[in-house]
Parts: structure tokens; C-alpha cells; sequence
């Protein structure tokens, strides 16, 4: 349930990493957490984030089991995501927060006055944005998963381990 004049609930659902090598930070979290990921990458033939270069590659790791940790590696091209990494280096990225209608989160960011730095897409797996939440300290990632994400992962994921 939403807290009065906000646009998402009590939690967070994701917490997202960049890493320089998605291979040592995924088996320090399975030897630590226990947890297990299912890779894929996405590129400009199957994806879009605003402010890339015109070709780009990107590693993802998503938890299977235990909490939402999404860790991402750039490989190719420039991004957001290649540019934090190279200025601020590997680490917390963003906080991601499920929502039903990404619209809707994207207006109430937006009217509070959060700067909107990256409007992203992922062919049959997501549509996201990141907003710039200054006093926060970090990004805010409204996101909305597509029913299609179990079925994505299992065509083009592989596990870890």
C-alpha cells in the first residue's frame, strides 16, 4: 500500500550493482547469500536506454532465489551504466521499485522534481526509467516487468552455477 502522496510502497524490490565482472561479484553473493542468478545481455537489437552510443553491449545477472539483486556489467559501447562504472566505479547503482503503470510513477517523479537521467526498454522483459533522487543519494528506478520476463530468462538466461 502506498504511503499518502507517494508514488510506491513501503519496499524496495530491487537492488541493483554494477560490477567490472558480473563472474567474482556473482559467486561472492551465492558464497555469502546462498543466492543464484540467471544471466543474459542485452544489446541495441533487443533493447534501448536513452544516451547510449549507437551500438552497446551489457551483461545482466538476476537472483533466482533470496532477495531481487540485479548486477550489471557493461561490456560494449557507452551507457549509463559504462559511465557510473568509470566515474564512481563498481557498487550500489540504483533502487528499483515494481510498478503497474510506469507512466504513472514517471509523472509523480517527475512533478517533485526528480530529474529523469535514462528512459530504458528491454524487449519482452521491461520498460524503466531512472530518476536522479539527490537527497535519497542514489536512483530511483520505476520499472514495470512484463508477464513475458519467466520466459525470457529461460530462451536466453543461463544459470550461475
Amino acid at each position: 500500500m502506498p504511503l499518502p502522496g507517494t508514488w510506491l510502497g513501503v519496499h524496495i524490490d530491487q537492488i541493483a550493482l554494477l560490477a567490472p565482472d558480473l563472474q567474482p561479484a556473482m559467486a561472492a553473493y551465492l558464497a555469502n547469500l546462498g543466492v543464484t542468478f540467471r544471466v543474459f545481455e542485452v544489446d541495441e537489437t533487443n533493447s534501448s536506454f536513452s544516451g547510449s552510443s549507437a551500438t552497446f553491449r551489457t551483461r545482466i545477472a538476476v537472483t533466482l532465489n533470496g532477495p531481487s539483486i540485479e548486477i550489471i556489467q557493461p561490456v560494449a559501447g557507452t551507457t549509463l551504466h559504462s559511465e557510473h562504472l568509470k566515474v564512481r566505479g563498481p557498487g550500489l547503482h540504483h533502487l528499483g521499485v515494481y510498478v503497474d503503470e510506469l507512466s504513472q510513477a514517471v509523472e509523480s517523479l517527475s512533478s517533485r522534481g526528480y530529474k529523469k537521467i535514462l528512459e530504458g526498454k528491454i524487449d519482452r522483459v521491461s520498460e524503466f526509467a531512472y530518476f536522479d533522487a539527490g537527497e535519497m543519494h542514489c536512483i530511483i528506478e520505476p520499472l514495470h516487468l512484463s508477464s513475458e520476463l519467466p520466459l525470457f530468462l529461460a530462451e536466453h538466461g543461463q544459470s550461475y552455477p
